[in-house]
């Protein structure tokens, strides 16, 4: 940053920031100063902020620190300690500091990330969302930092190249507490099938776009499924409850998990129990039905809580719909699934504050280097090389970069390829994979920015006073919600489920959701 100084300039800024750093060290991190988002000027109070975060140009003057990282995906990888060392020189290098990564897998790192954090141990970084490792249950238990100041003094050009309504979003009681990796953030639920069931059934998935939702699904879909399951009776659906989601006529407030949804029509932002809705026991009956028929293999599936994640690189896949459609869907399923499939958006694309913090880091309150936390997270929001090489490994071993410029295997891809770009930082520093269109990340920023804004854009729930409740009710759902996606349950067992919703607090819950969204109200 202090690149184009003079020599004398950059003199005056190097003491100033080494007095500032050392000051901010004995706060640990606080500061009296208007934070940037506060004032609605990010850009300018970035630059008139940004000094101290020179210092990543200027290791020597930093004590060297080590930080704590916890993520999740499809850990371990072969070859990861390799590649964090390789990651490690560099980080070393800008900001004089090291990196104790701690890669979990996706069925551990719920419940890892709860005794952590109930153990006050003093690490640095870890990724949250409203899905996993929840972010507004986290930040309600005082688990994470206020981040408004540090992000104006160590990460200026992140802050700045964020949209404020994106920060706006994260915020709890007017502070920022997650640093936000862009990405796809509009919510469109994808539909997809194998290209090559698609192609042997003539079937063109562009018929369904824009159409599913709980009612429609069944009737939409199901002629399909009766051909491939005829022919091919190991296949199954991979679909779930929260999977689809998004593609429900409704935003949940804090997670499908927790009872509290608003309907996206809905000008006066009722708030209603989702498992309680038309839409929902419309689907799951959908899910009884196709059980009863034997489209849903559920013998095979229910003795584990969740899908095998090899099932559709071993050809058990046929249909299925979740996620969030973006350009290029068809490329990252190859590569995460092991087969090519096509896809469309299955329903119409909403702009919602579950979308914007669906993917973010946070820094915990007891981490004893909060300014070094955000000097990293700048660094891998800002250093492309760095970024593409923590999460597609060594370039020419790893991947390679073919000559019209897209990313193509390397000859040790099984070797590293975790394949979750928007986990580390933001998604359009990544490299173009061949197969994808060059535009990828230009076309995603405009879908962003085409989808219709949600009527809750920006509201942020508070969820300390019903914590207690928020996480009964995350219970009883995960003692239910295996039986209820495999279409197991019966109607009565439904009505069981969300009874003991209800003995757990979720009419509470929602209560406390309608009560701070008509406050909320009254302020926009």
């Amino acid at each position: 940053m202090t690149k184009g100084f003079k020599a004398s300039k950059a003199g005056i800024v190097l003491t100033i920031m080494i007095f500032l750093f050392t000051m901010l060290l004995s706060a640990c991190g606080s500061s009296s100063k208007p934070n940037a988002a506060a004032t609605g000027t990010p850009a300018a109070t970035a630059t008139e902020t940004a000094a101290p975060s020179a210092a990543a140009n200027t290791p020597a003057s930093l004590p060297e620190v080590k930080l704590t990282w916890y993520f999740v995906g499809p850990w371990p990888q072969p070859e990861q300690d390799q590649v964090f060392a390789e990651v490690n020189k560099v980080i070393k290098a800008k900001i004089n500091a090291t990196v104790d990564f701690k890669p979990l897998a996706w069925g551990d790192y719920d419940q890892k990330m709860k005794v952590v954090i109930a153990s006050g141990e003093p690490y640095d970084i870890a990724f949250t969302a409203n899905w996993i490792n929840n972010y507004s249950q986290n930040v309600g238990k005082g688990a994470f930092l206020p981040l408004d100041d540090l992000l104006a003094k160590y990460a200026p050009q992140s802050f700045a190249n964020v949209p404020k309504s994106f920060w706006d979003a994260t915020k709890v009681k007017g502070k920022i507490y997650g640093f936000v990796n862009q990405q796809i953030s509009a919510r469109t639920p994808s539909i997809g099938i194998p290209k090559d069931l698609a192609d042997q059934y003539n079937f063109d998935i562009n018929t369904l776009a824009g159409k599913i939702n709980g009612f429609t699904f069944g009737n939409l879909v199901e002629p399909i499924v009766k051909k491939v399951i005829k022919d091919y009776p190991q296949k199954y659906i991979g679909m779930s409850m929260d999977q689809i989601a998004d593609a429900f006529n409704f935003e949940p407030i804090v997670g499908f998990h927790t009872p509290g949804v608003v309907a996206y029509s809905d000008d006066s932002l009722k708030v209603v129990n989702q498992f309680e809705t038309d839409e929902v026991k419309a689907f799951v009956a959908t899910l009884r039905d196709w059980n009863a028929k034997g489209y849903m293999n559920s013998k095979e599936r229910i003795s584990s809580k969740t899908d095998d994640p090899g099932a559709c690189k071993a050809g058990k896949c046929m249909i299925g719909m979740g996620g969030t459609y973006k350009p290029g869907n068809e490329q990252i399923g190859l590569a995460q699934n092991g087969y090519l499939s096509v896809d469309a958006p299955a329903n119409i694309a909403h702009l919602t504050t579950s979308g914007i913090t669906a993917t973010m880091m946070a820094i915990n309150r007891n981490s004893k280097n909060p300014e070094r936390a955000m000097m990293l997270l700048e660094l891998m929001n800002t250093d492309k090389d760095l970024y593409n090489l923590l999460n597609f490994g060594i370039k020419d071993k790893h991947y390679k970069i073919d000559a019209d410029g897209f990313m193509v295997p390397g000859d040790d891809q099984k070797e590293y390829n975790p394949y979750v770009p928007w986990m580390f930082a933001s998604n359009y520093l990544a490299n173009v994979e061949k197969g994808m269109p060059k535009t990828i990340w230009e076309d995603t920023k405009k879908i962003n920015e085409s989808a219709i804004p949600s009527k809750l854009l920006g509201f942020t729930f508070d969820a300390e006073p019903v914590k207690a409740e928020i996480g009964k009710t995350n219970a009883v759902y995960d003692e239910y919600h295996r039986a209820i996606d495999l279409g197991v349950a019966s109607e009565a067992k439904y009505n069981e489920f969300v009874a003991k919703l209800k003995a757990a607090g979720s009419d509470k819950i929602i209560a406390e959701m309608q009560k701070q969204i008509d406050a909320w109200k009254i302020t926009k």
